[in-house]
């Protein structure tokens, strides 16, 4: 998952890992090759073609057309709709997905162990993270050695700063199926505590674990993520590059080689590359991007025209169940917007995820609302498993500017600079 974007905002990533386990769910089958242990180390190259998600809903539709009572169709349906909703970023599929795992749950309430992961999933795309906790931990209870449920219980525990436990369940997984959805996240939990060597080896595992044109892409583009943030964007946008080959419609990869050329001096494209994607994909994180180049290169009325787009994709999400404030907290503190209900938002959201995103997060908020004392606690809390971030640094860097403390406040600035230069389109060089 990606240090470079706003630290809230990195849950879209999220929303794409919980989305590659409903599709495993939606696509598993006893009988198949895909569902047996992988040596993902050393199988090379992409082995087959999975279906798409919109291709498995409409699969699962007929089926479940066919067979109202279909329990195991109707989860898998859910779960598909979960996926779709992340690659096209279309929160209306979540009341559907609701609906049909609430049907496989009315049929089989009891045992319904795909329901119970797809109800985790689709939890944690609304951004509900203690609910995709209890979810995640039926799951686990009703199947301890399945996969796809240590995945669902890990990604919840993750969000909510149990990190301890998280590392725990990504381990059980991996243990019991070394494939991409594992990988990935032994991957991001090596990346949390700073080892950036030790998760880029397990992300190209993932790379070579990968089954699906889809899913290679996703690993190459989180292998860029991995050098773009610890300043090596010659070989991010090889990965972006590769991904892109792989899925062309690779929205992320696209966006990421918008930040590359913005970064390389073509404002242009870097212009036309991020208006394609917010077109395509209007998910905060991109409209934020987009307002941070317009706000750079001076262009202060199509800034405030996207921060319209912005409050218009948030009233969309909250119309479909998703907790968005903790989400656009950190884009207004950037913009000097909302700057109070932002911070009430942001102190809400740490009493149940005290993650080190978080943490960042309301460091930064309380640091824009004048509380710069209480904020660097909070930074420091961000920092204290080794995370290497430079917006993290940087964000203390300015609180502790802020204090006076201009000898902490270099320091932690050269830190930023050290681990990636390019670090925010806003912020990089101040």
């Amino acid at each position: 998952m990606t240090m470079v974007r706003r630290p809230i905002v990195v849950l879209g990533v999220l929303l794409m890992v919980v989305g590659l386990v409903a599709t495993v769910v939606t696509l598993r089958d006893s009988n198949s090759e895909s569902s047996k242990t992988t040596d993902g180390l050393t199988t090379p190259g992409v082995r087959g073609v999975a279906a798409s998600p919109q291709q498995r809903v409409a699969q699962l539709q007929a089926q479940v057309k066919d067979t109202p009572d279909d329990w195991e169709a109707l989860a898998g349906l859910g779960g598909a709709y979960v996926a779709q909703a992340a690659v096209t970023g279309d929160p209306s599929l979540y009341p559907r997905a609701e609906k049909s795992i609430e049907r496989s749950l009315k049929v089989r309430p009891k045992g319904n162990l795909p329901a119970t992961i797809a109800q985790s999933s689709l939890a944690a795309a609304r951004h509900d993270f203690p609910l995709a906790l209890t979810w995640g931990e039926r799951a686990s209870d009703l199947a301890p050695d399945d996969p796809n449920a240590k995945a669902v219980l890990g990604d919840a525990l993750l969000e909510v700063g149990r990190y301890d436990d998280a590392f725990a369940a990504f381990q059980a997984m991996i243990n019991i199926r070394p494939n991409l959805p594992s990988y990935s996240r032994i991957s991001y939990a090596r990346e949390l505590q700073g080892d950036i060597d030790g998760s880029v080896e397990a992300m190209t595992a993932a790379e070579s674990a990968a089954e699906s044109q889809s899913d290679a892409a996703f690993a190459a583009f989180q292998l860029g993520e991995l050098e773009w943030n610890r300043g090596d964007s010659e070989a991010a946008v090889t990965h972006y590059r590769r991904a892109l080959q792989r899925d062309p419609n690779s929205v992320r990869s696209q966006a990421a080689l918008a930040r590359a050329a913005f970064y390389a001096g073509d404002e242009d494209k870097a212009v036309d590359g991020y208006r394609a994607v917010v077109e395509r994909l209007p998910l905060p994180q991109y409209v934020a991007e987009l307002i941070d180049v317009y706000t750079v290169t001076d262009q202060p009325d199509k800034a405030k025209d996207q921060l319209e787009l912005l409050d218009a994709q948030r009233r969309l999400l909250e119309d479909a169940g998703v907790a968005v404030d903790a989400d656009l907290a950190v884009i207004n503190a950037d913009n000097g917007i909302e700057l109070d209900a932002s911070l009430a938002a942001m102190e809400a959201e740490w009493k149940v995820r005290k993650s080190v995103f978080v943490a960042d997060a309301l460091a930064w908020l309380l640091h824009e609302n004048g509380q710069s004392e209480e904020a660097l606690a909070y930074s420091d809390k961000a920092l204290a498993m080794g995370t290497r971030s430079a917006l993290f640094y940087f964000h203390r860097s300015e609180i502790h500017r802020a204090l006076g403390d201009d000898e902490a406040a270099k320091r932690d600035l050269d830190e930023a600079e050290a681990i990636n230069p390019n670090f925010s389109i806003r912020f990089s060089g101040r």
